[in-house]
């Protein structure tokens, strides 16, 4: 079974519109418009407590990741897309989210920064994923 496959992509495929609030002002990654981001470390602990760090260059691995609020769309190198579930920018930080077959995911990104961080969860493990985001 390809892990990425079933825990990052997978449930990253959702139906269901976005909302955005917060306050107008706000920093480049703000999601009034689409951007790039990279992934650059990522995690995968059991629920045994046990942890092991992924190579992002391993082909299965997402290594850029397309965000798209206006379209609401997320989609990963390999041109699959995904609508998002919700959005909201709170405190400077762009949250996203969403769920699909059992797992949830939510990622958070600096306005200002770009820095992203990325948390994928399941009955039996959990994905960290962490990376910048850059504008096209």
């Amino acid at each position: 079974m390809n892990v990425w496959t079933t825990l990052f992509v997978a449930p990253l495929v959702l139906a269901a519109p976005v909302g955005m609030a917060g306050p107008a002002a706000a920093g480049p990654y703000d999601g009034s418009r689409p951007f790039l981001c990279a992934v650059t470390a990522i995690m995968e602990c059991a629920a045994s407590g046990e942890c092991e760090r992924h190579i992002v260059t391993d082909e299965t691995a997402p290594a850029i990741i397309k965000v798209d609020v206006p379209g609401q769309t997320i989609s990963t190198g390999t041109a699959r897309r995904s609508a998002l579930k919700s959005a909201a920018r709170v405190d400077g930080q762009l949250i996203l989210q969403g769920s699909e077959n059992g797992r949830g995911w939510s990622a958070t990104i600096d306005e200002e920064t770009g820095r992203m961080a990325v948390g994928l969860v399941d009955n039996d493990y959990t994905f960290s994923l962490f990376g910048a985001c850059s504008l096209p």
